[in-house]
């Protein structure tokens, strides 16, 4: 039964290939306005900008300067796409939202039909897209600083390029700045028991590998299974999803919210509500989620997605991503977004952990605590 509807799957995707096509086709744009002299990306080094300038003039030549990013929210990042093609004119990024599992229904089903349209998928830490062999390759990045290590999973085919951060929320009215808590420790004060809102960390979400990575061995003499036991006991209360935590505070229902995805806390900010956020938290227990993209291998428009990957590394894009995209770069002297110190300045909690069998008992012990 698995293989027929994945079959299915895959049949009602390459449909949709060929309407894609013909769609994408329409949206590339005429000829690209390349100026005459070489591009020079401020920061880069002279290896580094000859390698960029190689990939452009190889993708405007053979008239490939679309590129075409599948993933479940590739549209908000318009402002940093921007800065990348001011300084490559002529390079469209054509942007395709759409839930993992649908673009990895569509990747999948582009390969086995041969007809593929995305260059790019952006998605998580972990994109399922990036295990399969054959669908993905790997990212030549040779912008980076001298002895910098390009972060990658499944043999190089995911290629990691940006950080986001999670944060305590306050509500403005009913919690003083100075009264915030400003590290993990400070929640456990017994005037907000009760009173802290989270997602629920007994299913899957952010939560549990935030309070798992308090826990692992790196952490656990700092924190461990008895700071969990004593949080647990601070009575906290599930908000309905993760991404109503922040509008829960806002809207006064609670004072604190913890564990709260950036992009999450910033729809909520934006529309006026009353909330803060703390971060980085004092005690160094910061939470960081990695990005990663996987590069279609043979796909329609390839010397266009190095050239998009390459151009992220370099200082010019590691400082977008700070700007445009309030994210974190990789190199080690990344700037942080406004408000945030830079990278090599920022002490954090270990990455979450893809094994499910590491991660395993560590959810259960979590679910015990946290079951009502």
């Amino acid at each position: 039964m698995t293989f027929s509807r994945k079959t299915a799957r895959l049949t009602t995707a390459l449909i949709a290939v060929g309407a894609l096509t013909a769609l994408t086709a329409c949206s590339s744009g005429g000829a690209a306005a390349k100026p005459d002299k070489p591009i020079e990306v401020p920061g880069a080094t002279a290896d580094g900008n000859a390698h960029m300038n190689e990939l452009y003039d190889k993708a405007v030549a053979d008239g490939k300067t679309d590129i075409v990013l599948y993933g479940p929210s590739v549209s908000a990042q318009k402002d940093l796409f921007k800065v990348f093609t001011d300084r490559f004119p002529g390079i469209k990024m054509v942007q395709q939202d759409q839930p993992d599992a649908q673009s990895i229904t569509k990747i999948e089903a582009e390969a086995q039909s041969g007809s593929k349209i995305a260059d790019i998928y952006d998605g998580g830490e972990s994109p399922q897209v990036a295990a399969e062999d054959g669908i993905c390759t790997q990212a030549d990045v040779r912008t980076a600083p001298d002895g910098f290590e390009i972060p990658g999973d499944f043999d190089g085919r995911l290629t990691y390029y940006a950080m986001r951060y999670f944060v305590f929320v306050y509500n403005t009215d009913m919690v003083k700045e100075d009264e915030a808590p400003k590290n993990w420790d400070d929640l456990l004060d017994p005037k907000w028991k009760g009173k802290i809102t989270v997602g629920d960390p007994t299913v899957p979400g952010g939560i549990r590998y935030i309070l798992t990575s308090l826990m692992v061995p790196e952490s656990e003499d700092t924190w461990g299974k008895p700071y969990i036991e004593k949080l647990a006991a601070q009575d906290v209360q599930f908000a309905q999803s993760e991404p109503n935590v922040p509008a829960d505070v806002a809207s006064g229902r609670f004072p604190i919210g913890i564990a709260v995805y950036q992009g999450f806390y910033e729809d909520v900010k934006e529309k006026g509500g009353p909330i803060a956020a703390v971060f980085p938290l004092d005690d160094g227990g910061n939470f960081m989620s990695r990005t990663g993209m996987c590069i279609i291998d043979k796909s329609p428009h390839p010397d266009a997605a190095q050239l998009y990957i390459n151009w992220l590394y370099s200082p010019e894009g590691q400082q977008a991503l700070a700007e445009k995209n309030r994210s974190y770069g990789w190199t080690p002297e990344a700037p942080g977004p406004e408000g945030t110190p830079p990278l090599n300045e920022l002490k954090r909690v270990p990455f979450a952990n893809s094994d499910p069998e590491f991660n395993q008992p560590y959810f259960d012990f979590i679910t015990e605590q946290f079951t009502k």
